[in-house]
């Protein structure tokens, strides 16, 4: 009777109700899930915070500890007490209390000891920073070099050296040693060496008894020297003169009772995670478990009820997915079985128009028609855009491999850069109006002449045949000069009438397209192209234009630095000619001075014997006389 009765049921209803039960199942294990999962979460993001609180922590004590061996000494901390390493300390201070205050209101922390424990920490944290407040205070009025307590034992010792008052210089100078010496170790028995010395220092001063007014000013400066050292000293030992001593001391201390119990609360939330772990897999095995059970049940059950239909529809899947078409299913009923048996010859038939379409489509019917009927289905919409997409890829691969040819042509063209500029402009001007099927084009190249700039027109191409016109452009005239100025692609589709004999001057037809693309080499203008068609440029075509162009204005410059380098070569060598010519004019000239000189030697030395012979001879007619 109960078999009857689901048998009279339809399917929706019996499916509904097999998968209801186990869908009320999946819902609790869900929400029993979620549940535990937000717990697992909740302790593992307070643990975070914890993790985060330790670092915190140990950010405060390294500021901290940077602060007592270097910040104090900052000029900036003594002037106005600012400090980068403050600045850490108040950072991971204020960061460790926001972490804090996350892990005291989570709602898993409850009992006694965790909240004993966070409590204990909080407390500590604060006395953290009352003692490194007062640590501020006490470094502050510590003072650096000259400021606070050390710059006046500078002072004192300053008034002291720089006394009138002849003192002995020794026991001042094992003063400062003493002095020094403390400082560098921190031992206090450097502080009784020093107020021994300094007490005899006194002593000898107070028996000498000449110069009293100097005498007296000394006494007065050394003794403030003693008290600003021991009160100096007494800061140092409130600061602690080692690590743990002083409020050094107690601050690690704190830092060191803190780290524990950050430790021991991290333990138990770890635990407790682990324990909620533990129970949630327990839980989710057992309601799996649950939920296999009553599926198997329910599978057995609904099973002989649906096998018949079940396996008739599986039997024509299986030859389907086998890859051949079943026949189509008898329909011996109107409810879901037979609904699902019409569906299914429905699809069986579109599937086998999908198929021949396919079919067609890959024999390259790409222009076939789909039939109507099936357009509205997923299937046909999915083959139709495929249809489409492989008229665009063939479309596009038509671009592709007509690009791919310009270019090897170009290239053909280009490769040969010891040919003329004029005749390597009328191939590539030849070349771009067949290949792009324009009617005119011509090049221009930048030229210089004394301060001005110009295009030069050096190949003309239209209707097949090269065209001889000279033609000089300035540059910022007409779209020709501002392609030049402006570096940039300029495309027309409606041209004027009178735009031929203006600016262009390719023929006497007025075009209905121009092109006009720059020739640039790193930015620089090497010259300009232009082309003219009665038909539109399309994109991939101006593409590949000013691709190709970038190629012309490298081979361009490669040409001109070849003619620069060929012209200054010559010019080199004809200023060696030159030089060598006029060092042989050089010689010559030096010979001939130096047989001019020659010359004169000779005529000064006879000139010389010529007087000697004159002077003898008045030298005779005087002694004659006498």
């Amino acid at each position: 009777m109960l078999k009857d009765f689901l048998l009279s049921l339809k399917i929706r209803i019996k499916l509904l109700a097999a998968f209801g039960s186990i869908l009320f199942l999946s819902i609790i294990l869900i929400f029993l899930s979620i549940r535990s999962i937000n717990r697992i979460i909740t302790y593992k993001g307070i643990n975070e915070e914890v993790d985060a609180l330790k670092l915190y922590l140990e950010g405060q004590e390294l500021a901290m500890k940077e602060f007592i061996y270097e910040g104090y000494k900052a000029k900036e901390f003594q002037e106005s007490e600012k400090s980068k390493f403050i600045d850490a300390f108040e950072l991971n201070s204020k960061q460790a209390k926001e972490s804090l205050m996350i892990v005291n209101n989570s709602h898993l922390i409850k009992d006694d000891e965790m909240l004993s424990v966070m409590k204990s920490f909080s407390q500590t944290l604060g006395e953290i920073r009352i003692e490194f407040d007062s640590l501020k205070l006490l470094l502050k009025e510590r003072g650096f070099r000259d400021y606070g307590l050390e710059g006046s034992l500078r002072k004192a010792i300053h008034q002291v050296e720089n006394s009138d008052y002849n003192y002995d210089k020794i026991a001042m100078l094992t003063l400062r040693r003493h002095e020094k010496d403390f400082f560098l170790r921190k031992d206090l028995k450097y502080q009784k060496e020093f107020n021994t010395t300094i007490e005899d220092f006194i002593r000898n001063i107070q028996l000498n008894g000449d110069q009293r007014e100097a005498q007296s000013q000394l006494l007065g400066f050394i003794d403030n020297y003693k008290s600003e050292f021991n009160r100096l000293i007494d800061i140092e030992n409130e600061i602690g003169l080692k690590e743990n001593e002083g409020i050094r001391g107690s601050l690690k201390d704190y830092f060191d009772n803190a780290k524990p119990q950050l430790e021991q609360f991290r333990t138990a939330i770890k635990d407790r995670n682990q324990s909620q772990i533990s129970r949630t897999v327990l839980l989710l095995i057992v309601m799996a478990l649950i939920q296999i059970a009553i599926g198997i049940a329910l599978a057995v059950l609904y099973s002989s009820i649906l096998t018949s239909s079940i396996k008739e529809i599986r039997t024509a899947m299986q030859r389907l997915a086998q890859g051949n078409f079943p026949d189509k299913l008898q329909v011996r009923s109107s409810e879901e079985i037979g609904q699902t048996k019409i569906a299914f010859n429905q699809f069986i038939d579109r599937i086998q128009f999908a198929t021949s379409f396919a079919a067609r489509l890959g024999n390259g019917e790409t222009k076939a028609v789909y039939d109507e009927q099936f357009t509205n289905d997923v299937l046909a919409k999915s083959i139709v855009s495929m249809q489409h997409k492989l008229r665009e890829g063939e479309e596009r691969q038509a671009k592709i491999n007509w690009t791919n040819q310009g270019a090897a042509q170009f290239n053909d063209i280009l490769k040969n850069e010891s040919e003329d500029l004029v005749l390597l402009g009328d191939k590539i001007l030849k070349l771009l109006v067949t290949f792009l099927e324009a009617n005119q084009g011509a090049l221009y190249l930048l030229k210089k002449d004394k301060s001005e700039e110009y295009l030069e027109r050096i190949s003309t191409y239209a209707y097949d045949k090269k065209r001889f016109v000279d033609q000089r452009i300035m540059i910022g005239q007409g779209l020709i000069g501002q392609c030049a100025i402006e570096k940039s692609t300029i495309y027309l589709k409606q041209i004027p009438v009178d735009y031929v004999k203006i600016t262009s001057g390719l023929g006497e037809a007025t075009p209905r397209n121009v092109l006009i693309i720059p020739l640039k080499q790193r930015e620089e203008v090497m010259g300009v192209l232009e082309l003219a068609s009665f038909s539109i440029f399309e994109n991939y075509q101006v593409e590949f234009v000013e691709k190709m162009a970038e190629n012309i204005a490298s081979i361009l410059a490669n040409k001109q630095q070849t003619d620069q380098t060929k012209r200054l070569l010559h010019e080199s060598e004809q200023r060696a000619h030159a030089l060598v010519q006029q060092e042989e004019e050089m010689r010559q000239n030096a010979e001939e001075l130096q047989a001019t000189q020659e010359e004169m030697e000779r005529q000064k030395s006879a000139l010389q014997a010529e007087i000697e012979n004159l002077k003898q001879s008045m030298v005779s007619k005087d002694f004659a006389l006498n």
